[in-house]
């Protein structure tokens, strides 16, 4: 009986990724997400940000973990696709289960961070790389945070790897994570709303893909 109860939740493992689409979700994930960014429904777009917001201060020191995002979740991908392809799937698994949910959200109700300056002044490193960010990414599209979902989906599949078993490698990994994520808001280009919000689809995505990623050995047990 229990294979019965199993065997529908398990389909949905059919269904989720093979390595073409790997290559493909980031792609159309980019364009979807840049249509979102530009194009609003409503013509206009809704303003998320809370009186926390309105007290910090911008932190130009904190450009350094918020970048440090890209190097985490590309290298967990680089790092699986060269050691574990069941890691690496079930990586890109969280990603499109998490993130897809998220979609209607940005369609309907297009955000914005209105406390993002327009521009930063000094003629510092971290000083010309805010206004270089703020340049390349504006402040749209910004309820729930994508920044936030992806560096807490790569933190889940790092935890998974041997590399991080000892407890001064997850601390650090933790950390890390947790700057980013701060980051986020320190340098004014999301709300600490922002950062909620991304928890429950976080959740989502954990629950299908580390959950219950015991169903794909059934599927091919079935197969």
């Amino acid at each position: 009986m229990e294979p019965k109860k199993k065997s529908l939740l398990c389909r949905v493992y059919r269904w989720l990724p093979t390595f073409p689409q790997m290559i493909l979700f980031p792609v159309i994930h980019l364009a979807i997400y840049e249509a979102t960014n530009r194009i609003s429904l409503y013509g206009r777009y809704f303003p998320v940000y809370c009186s926390i917001d309105e007290r910090l201060p911008l932190i130009r020191w904190f450009l350094i973990p918020y970048c440090l995002w890209f190097l985490m979740v590309f290298g967990t991908a680089g790092l699986y696709l060269l050691d574990d392809h069941t890691e690496l799937r079930r990586y890109v698994k969280f990603l499109i289960t998490s993130i897809i949910p998220v979609y209607p959200v940005l369609l309907f109700y297009p955000s914005t961070m209105p406390l993002r300056p327009d521009s930063v002044e000094g003629a510092d490193l971290l000083s010309r790389g805010l206004d270089l960010i703020f340049l390349v990414d504006n402040n749209n599209s910004v309820f729930p945070s994508l920044h936030v979902l992806w560096a807490i989906g790569a933190m889940i599949a790092l935890m998974r790897s041997k590399r991080f078993r000892l407890l001064p490698a997850r601390l650090l990994l933790v950390t890390v994570t947790v700057l980013i994520c701060i980051s986020t808001f320190m340098i004014k280009q999301h709300s600490v709303l922002d950062l909620i919000g991304a928890l429950p689809f976080a959740l989502i995505g954990w629950a299908m893909t580390y959950r219950y990623a015991g169903c794909e050995d059934l599927v091919r047990q079935n197969s």
